[in-house]
């Protein structure tokens, strides 16, 4: 992996701070529940804690979970600069991430962010991310 390549990404070490529950059932495109993310995934945090998302470059994964604030996650997310998809809400259970398989060329790139909602009531967003999909 270029390291240029992802220079506004940033890697959080999901598995030293989030404990995560065997799968379960989700409704999204390509989604699916699923453990935890991947060492290589680079992403972050809501600003307040409660949702987290993670971009693994290696089979274009895009994470989402819910990190147990009573609340849940959205992610909003654009492929190569297109249009975003809008705010996609999932309920994967506290503990618990979604995994969304996409389909980005190695040369594409992925912007995201992450937010805690309550219900549909926005409760805390997060900076914007940028990871490319070449691994």
């Amino acid at each position: 992996m270029q390291l240029g390549r992802i220079a506004t990404a940033l890697a959080i070490p999901v598995g030293a701070v989030l404990t995560f529950a065997a799968p379960a059932s989700a409704a999204a495109p390509s989604a699916q529940a699923a453990a935890s993310p991947p060492s290589a995934c680079y992403g972050g945090y809501s600003y307040d804690g409660g949702a987290f998302a993670c971009f693994a470059p290696y089979g274009e994964h895009l994470w989402v979970c819910d990190t147990g604030l009573n609340h849940h996650p959205v992610v909003n997310y654009a492929i190569n600069g297109g249009s975003y998809s809008g705010n996609r809400h999932y309920y994967p259970g506290n503990g618990k991430c979604v995994d969304i398989d996409l389909d980005i060329a190695e040369t594409g790139y992925i912007t995201f962010t992450i937010s805690n909602y309550e219900g549909s009531t926005f409760v805390s967003g997060s900076r914007l991310y940028e990871v490319s999909a070449g691994d």
